[in-house]
């Protein structure tokens, strides 16, 4: 009933997602999750979830059905899905953002809580003269991800070409998504001088950045001028 995702189920992902599918090249799509440790699965041709490792559990990157299938318990038995693949690697829990309300009390009735919040903000920037070294391998290992979008492992493979750098205990990669530069950070904990770095190599870009980061590293972000533009409620559900 639950399967791993092909190449060719792409036709199928799409009317699922109601022809509006998270992605542009499938193929790349698909390759770039499994680089990063995790996998796509269908549950026939009613709905799909993918997983990521993060930070030792198993991330609910998306977890969708279709329409009309809604209500039948399919979203609930990908659930369990995720929960079985995520023990049978060791992983000791599940995490998710919630889209919305709806969401919000579909996980609390499968046994999640809201374990931490992230906030988004925004800020304009401009060049500046910094030296870094450029980085283009694995993303680093670091026991506590600090300042990292919510799929930050999922970009940093997705994005083989998209500039990135090195500086001291911190890797920086920047996404130039047209609007504004999405700054993953990976690093053990967010401080002013990584930030200002961000903001240099941002503005060589020449647009505006956007930061996601820990609710309890927003006070960094708002000494620096940064513009609060929303907040994400962190799911989690670890395994007893």
């Amino acid at each position: 009933m639950i399967r791993r995702t092909k190449i060719e189920d792409r036709n199928i992902l799409e009317e699922i997602h109601a022809g509006k599918p998270p992605w542009e090249n499938f193929e790349v799509y698909l390759k770039a999750i499994r680089n990063s440790g995790g996998d796509i699965f269908l549950y026939e041709d009613k709905g799909e979830i993918e997983l990521l490792p993060f930070n030792g559990k198993a991330h609910i990157h998306i977890l969708w059905v279709r329409e009309e299938c809604r209500g039948r318990g399919i979203g609930s038995g990908l659930l369990a899905f995720a929960e079985k693949w995520a023990k049978e690697r060791g992983l000791r829990g599940l995490s998710v953002i919630p889209e919305d309300g709806n969401a919000m009390r579909f996980y609390v009735k499968n046994g999640f809580e809201v374990r931490n919040w992230q906030v988004k903000g925004v800020k304009d920037v401009v060049d500046c003269d910094v030296r870094i070294e450029t980085y283009y391998g694995d993303p680093p290992k670091f026991s506590n991800l600090s300042a990292v979008y919510t799929s930050g492992l999922f970009l940093w493979s997705l994005h083989k070409k998209a500039p990135r750098f090195r500086f001291g205990h911190f890797a920086i990669l920047l996404v130039d998504e047209g609007c504004c530069a999405n700054v993953v950070i990976y690093g053990k904990r967010l401080n002013k001088k990584i930030v200002k770095i961000a903001e240099c190599l941002a503005g060589k870009i020449g647009k505006r950045m956007f930061l996601q980061v820990w609710m309890k590293d927003w006070e960094i972000l708002e000494e620096e001028g940064f513009k609060k533009i929303g907040e994400v409620k962190w799911m989690e559900k670890v395994f007893t």
